[in-house]
Formats: structure tokens, sequence, C-alpha cells
């Protein structure tokens, strides 16, 4: 009596957030625990961060062709004619094809004292300097491919970063699922645990009447009382697993611990989806987030290799100079538009040694070939899983389908072992051992249904098709009780 009162006290501590919440409407469906999950897990949270970060490097890269302006200015205030004032503003820009243009407009006032024994005032005057430059690399720098190579590689970055967090979101989402369906699972289970109770004290109340009667012995009501005791032992433990699966499916949705949650109690039922292995591999190749990975990577290494090549030529640049070297009088004759003269000039260069260029090389060429074995492997892989996801649906179909029939068998066991002893025909072992193939019969079918559900929504992932934002809709079947009464 004792631990029967224990038993419903702790069953009482244990399921009272989830009264708590079924009072307030606060049931959480799977997909808005996938909802939640996209919003507050700390794992997407950091795949968002390593996004962000890669669009800073996207914008970092981007501000190299942009205009750099910097002006350098050193003057007095109020007195135009003190010494050593400068105004200078250099302007550069980087094209994408190799080219680079700078623009330099300054001027710097001076001024030379006259010589001894000779009067008169100083004579004050501005050197001014502006330089216009077109420099154009013919073979090592040319090219929107090997100019534009940072840029390239932060878009790179840039994309894979969203490629892993569309990949992390699915398996966030399976992660979610297979917390939630253990969660309602387990509910399952604890409803029928305490059907299993509640039928193994009515048999120990029958057995204890029988008993007095002298029509049983004293083994049929030991085995009665062996029957509750193993019952409630099932109960407590589903109690105790059924907390430990709410707290895990409180993490990975990114809720506190504090905060209380429950679920629907139900799980959908397998629907058919008729697809061939051939198919299904096909699907996975055009849709798989991590093949399309692979394929920039090694799309990346080819780039890297051409670019590795470009950096073995020698330097051979065409310059194109504008120029005007004056002195003037005041500040603003330093700033006038003539007096250009136009110089043309070449620089060629090229080191000796060449190694680490030729090693970069080499390095390129061999991440070219590893990126594309990991290609092949990872395509072999993706057919692998599928074939391997498709039998497990079907295998869970199968078990399903048998365990169905399992709980009808033992189902109909248990009447007729109870009929037998109430009518006196035998003893209880037949009822008590009918029970425990019934508990065992109900948890497996519950099981097989939970990983079923579950199995679906693996099988798009490895389709690469599933998007938690909108396949979650309670596996986006009809929902089927897994209790049965």
């Amino acid at each position: 009596m004792k631990s029967n009162i224990l038993l419903s006290l702790v069953g009482g501590l244990l399921f009272w957030p989830a009264a708590a919440i079924a009072q307030t409407g606060g049931v959480m469906t799977l997909k808005q625990a996938v909802d939640e999950a996209l919003v507050n897990n700390d794992r997407l949270l950091n795949e968002h961060a390593a996004t962000e970060q890669a669009e800073l490097g996207v914008r970092l890269a981007k501000n190299d062709f942009q205009p750099q302006v910097i002006p350098n200015v050193t003057g007095s205030f109020g007195q135009s004619d003190v010494n050593g004032q400068s105004y200078r503003v250099d302007l550069s820009q980087r094209l994408r094809t190799g080219t680079k243009v700078d623009l330099s407009v300054g001027t710097a006032s001076a001024k030379i004292a006259p010589q001894p024994g000779v009067l008169g005032p100083d004579q004050r005057f501005y050197n001014a300097d502006t330089t216009v430059t077109l420099t154009q690399p013919l073979l090592r720098g040319f090219g929107r491919q090997v100019a534009g190579s940072v840029l390239a590689t932060a878009k790179f970055q840039q994309a894979q970063s969203v490629r892993q967090q569309k990949l992390s979101e699915q398996e966030v989402a399976i992660e979610v699922a297979t917390a939630y369906y253990r969660l309602v699972a387990l509910h399952a289970f604890v409803d029928v645990a305490r059907q299993s109770v509640d039928r193994s004290k009515k048999l120990a109340e029958s057995s204890q009447a029988k008993l007095t009667a002298g029509l049983v012995s004293q083994l049929d009501v030991l085995r009665a009382q062996q029957l509750v005791t193993d019952a409630e032992t099932q109960l407590f433990d589903a109690l105790s697993a059924a907390e430990d699966a709410r707290d895990r499916l409180r993490f990975v949705i990114g809720r506190h611990d504090s905060q209380p949650i429950d679920v629907v109690r139900r799980i959908p039922s397998p629907e058919p989806e008729p697809i061939d292995a051939d198919q299904a591999s096909r699907t996975a190749l055009d849709n798989r987030v991590d093949l399309q990975a692979r394929d920039a990577e090694r799309a990346e290494a080819d780039r890297q290799v051409r670019v590795s090549r470009n950096q073995l030529l020698p330097q051979v640049d065409v310059n194109l100079a504008l120029a005007r070297r004056q002195t003037a009088n005041s500040l603003l004759e330093s700033f006038r538009m003539g007096g250009f003269q136009v110089a043309t000039f070449f620089t060629i260069s090229m080191a000796v040694d060449r190694t680490a260029q030729t090693v970069a090389l080499q390095n390129a060429v061999l991440e070219r070939d590893r990126r594309t074995r990991d290609r092949s492997t990872l395509e072999r892989q993706v057919a692998t899983e599928v074939r391997s996801a498709l039998r497990d649906r079907d295998r869970l179909r199968r078990q399903l389908a048998a365990a169905e029939t399992n709980v009808g068998i033992s189902e109909t066991e248990v009447d007729v072992a109870r009929l037998r002893f109430e009518h006196g025909l035998s003893d209880n072992l037949d009822v008590v051992n009918a029970e425990a193939s019934l508990l065992a019969a109900e948890s497996r079918r519950i099981q097989v249904l939970a990983d079923a559900a579950l199995a679906r929504l693996r099988l798009r992932a490895t389709l690469g098709v599933l998007n938690p934002a909108t396949d979650m809709d309670d596996a986006a079947g009809t929902a089927a009780s897994p209790v049965r009464h």
C-alpha cells in the first residue's frame, strides 16, 4: 500500500508540468517544436553567426574594388604664407581585370630667403604635383579570375556557410523529431503501463478472493502480487524516461529548464510513398546539400589551380602616366588643369627561385584531386544511404503490421486466460504470462510506430528534400493514436 501511495505521488509530481500546460492550452506540435528550434537552438545560432561573418568577409573583399580616398592636409590657422603647408589627396581604384588607377593631387608651400646682404622679402611659392597612373598587368595578375581571387574565395565561403546552415537545420529538425517522438512514445507507454497496473491489481484482488474461498493456492496470490510489482516498476521507469525525454526535447529546441513543455499525444501513421531506389538516388544527387558543397569545393579547387599557375608567370606591367609638376604663386593656381605630360613605361620582373610558387601549385593540384575523390566517395555514400533508408522504411512498415497483429493476439490471450482463471479451469500463471506478453507487444508497437514516423523524415533528409519549415506538420500524415484501450 505504501509503495502504491509513493508511486502515485511521484507520478503526480512528474506529470505536474504537463498537466499545467494542458490546462493552459500549451501543448506543442512537432512543427512548433521545430520552428522554435530553428530560432533558439544554440547550434543554429552559431551557424547564423558564421553566415553573417561570411557576409562580412564578402563585404570586405568587395571593398578592395571600391575607390580608396586618402586626404592628407597639414595647414595653418589663418596664415597662408607659412612654410611647410601641404594639401594632398590620393585616390586609388582597383578593377577586377587587374587594372589599377592611381590619382595623386597635392601641393606644398615653400619659401626662399634672400641671399645675405640682399634686401627684399622672402620668395614664397607652392610645389604642385598632380599624377594620374594607370597600371595594367599583362601576364601575372591579369584577368578577373586572378585579380578577384580574394573576392571569389569570400563568395565561396559565404555560399558554403549558407549550405552548412541549411544542412544543420535539417539535422536539428531530425534531432527535434527524434526527441519529440520519443517523448510521445513514452507518454503512450505510460498509459499502457497504467492500464497494466490496473489489470494486475484486479487480478491480485481476484486471486486473494479465490484463495479465501479455497479455490486457488497461495502460489497464485504470490504470482499476482509479483505481477503488480513488476507492472508498477515498469510504470515508474516509463515516468522517469518520459521526464528524461522531456528534458532532451527542451534542450534541443533551446528552452530553459524551468519552462514547462508538453506534446501532442499522437504519432502519425506511416503513409505509402512509392519511390524506387533509382529514382530516390537521382533525387538525392540533385538535392543533397552536402553534394552541392562538394561540387563547389571542387570548382574552388580548380580556380585555385589556375590562380597558382598564373603566379608562376613573370610580372609584366604596362604603365601610362599623366603628370604635372610645377611651381605656383598661390594655392589656387596649384590645382589648375594645364601643363600635363604623358609618360609610358613598363615593368618586367621574375624571381629566379620560384620554389614557393611551384609548391603552391602542386598543393593546389593535390587539393583539387582530393576534392574530386571526396565528391566521388560522397556520391557513392549517398546512394548507399538512400538504399538503406528505403530498406528501413519498408522494414518498419512490416514490423508495424506484425506488431499490430501481435497486440491483437496478446489481447485475445489475456481475455482467454482471464476467462479460464475466473471459471476455475486453470491457475493464474497463464494470466500472468499473457499480461507480460501484452505489455511487451504494446511497447513494441509504440516504439515501431514512432520509428516509422521518424524514418519518413529521415528518408526525406537523405533525399535532400526535407524542409524543416514546411515538412513538420506531424509528418504531413493522418494522426493515429499509439495507445490501444
